[in-house]
């Protein structure tokens, strides 16, 4: 049930992402608490054991730290650090439900599949709009930027995030599932690589790209799979994706990619953002801030409104101080060596790596995607039986 629930809150808060209205995101806020404060409740009743992984602690460390700062009077505008306080303590929700959730190997089975159906009716869905609904999500909404959203996305890095994130799900399933759903994950890792032509997202193109190249190894090497073989899946693929690539058409993509200085403008948000982080080392603005506090230290103006830094990594740093970053990067470096052993896991390590040159999580759609991930890489994934928990000592969590 807490399964379902969480993805019928995912597949809510992906419809709506393009909704700029605050409900849009308190959707998934006010969802992902209840269903904490469930597990909690269960907890309380039962007496049966939660999961408390080290992960949480700096996930609660960054929800609590917009407290700080609006206690201590760091922040400069209370506002967008309370905003973030709501991201951050709703992300570390989402993940303490997932490691409570997917400690279920089979319920953690069924979801992982059921995200790939649904990266699969997206990709399905979001080339489609963008070449025959004349600017409008799904066929019946006006929006800003409708001209190039692919889906519910209005952005076309965070919908490569969207799929980056559930790419190598479907390439990992290949080659563990030996039922008739190995066809269905083949061709759904093909259309949503092809989706992304259509995306004429430069960063997610190469981040894909590399997922389609190693992903496929390291599950072969899992699962005891021959080289032969192997190769033979890997001509199979090959062929979709030529198929694919060919009917979404690739020449907007190329022609983006042959963009002299692709980096324009970012390298400039990031230069600046450095020359931000030695005036507030510690506590740094105030989540949410980087907007307010840019203007007067920018180098350079393209005569638009900088809403982000186009580098998560920066930007924390300059919003949360330095205490912030390194929050951050112990959530990425535990969460590194889980996806790799699972290897559908590596799509968060990819948009760690996307957080340098953009920001991939900051709507809540994908967001919720990302923390569930995060909850679900804790678990090993040995087959056992149905309602049946693996004993995971403290020291592998």
């Amino acid at each position: 049930m807490s399964a379902f629930a969480l993805f019928t809150v995912t597949v809510a808060t992906l419809t709506v992402m393009w909704v700029p209205a605050f409900w849009a995101t308190a959707l998934a806020e006010v969802a992902s608490f209840s269903l904490a404060a469930g597990w909690l409740v269960c907890y309380m009743r039962n007496r049966e054991g939660l999961q408390w992984p080290v992960v949480l602690i700096p996930l609660v460390a960054a929800a609590l730290w917009p407290v700080l700062q609006i206690a201590v009077g760091t922040t400069i505008y209370r506002w967008p650090t309370s905003v973030s306080m709501l991201y951050w303590a709703s992300g570390a929700a989402i993940v303490f439900a997932g490691l409570q959730i997917f400690a279920n190997s089979a319920v953690r089975q069924w979801y992982l599949r059921a995200l790939v159906l649904l990266g699969f009716a997206i990709a399905l869905i979001a080339p489609l709009q963008l070449f025959t609904s004349e600017g409008k999500i799904f066929w019946l909404f006006d929006v800003k930027y409708s001209d190039i959203a692919m889906g519910p996305f209005v952005y076309a890095n965070q919908y490569a995030a969207f799929i980056e994130l559930i790419l190598p799900i479907a390439l990992t399933k290949v080659f563990s599932d030996r039922s008739g759903w190995r066809t269905v994950h083949g061709l759904a890792a093909a259309v949503m690589y092809a989706s992304i032509f259509a995306s004429t997202s430069r960063t997610g193109f190469v981040l894909t790209s590399l997922e389609v190249l190693i992903v496929p190894f390291l599950a072969a090497r899992r699962n005891g799979i021959d080289w032969r073989q192997l190769a033979l899946s890997g001509a199979l693929f090959l062929g979709m994706l030529v198929v694919m690539g060919l009917a979404v058409g690739p020449d907007r993509l190329i022609s983006k990619l042959q963009q002299r200085d692709p980096y324009f403008g970012r390298r400039e948000y990031a230069e600046s953002s450095l020359r931000m982080i030695p005036d507030h080392p510690i506590m740094g603005v105030g989540l949410g801030n980087w907007p307010a506090a840019y203007p007067a230290y920018a180098i350079f103006d393209e005569g638009y409104f900088a809403n982000q830094a186009h580098n998560d990594w920066a930007q924390w740093t300059v919003e949360g101080g330095l205490p912030f970053l390194l929050f951050m990067l112990s959530i990425a470096l535990w969460t590194i060596p889980r996806a790799f052993r699972t290897g559908w896991g590596i799509g968060l390590v990819v948009v760690f790596l996307q957080c340098l040159v953009d920001y991939p999580i900051q709507r809540m759609g994908v967001a919720v995607v990302f923390f569930t991930m995060i909850g679900a890489v804790t678990w090993p994934d040995e087959h056992i039986a149905r309602g049946q928990r693996i004993p995971v000592t403290r020291r592998e969590l």
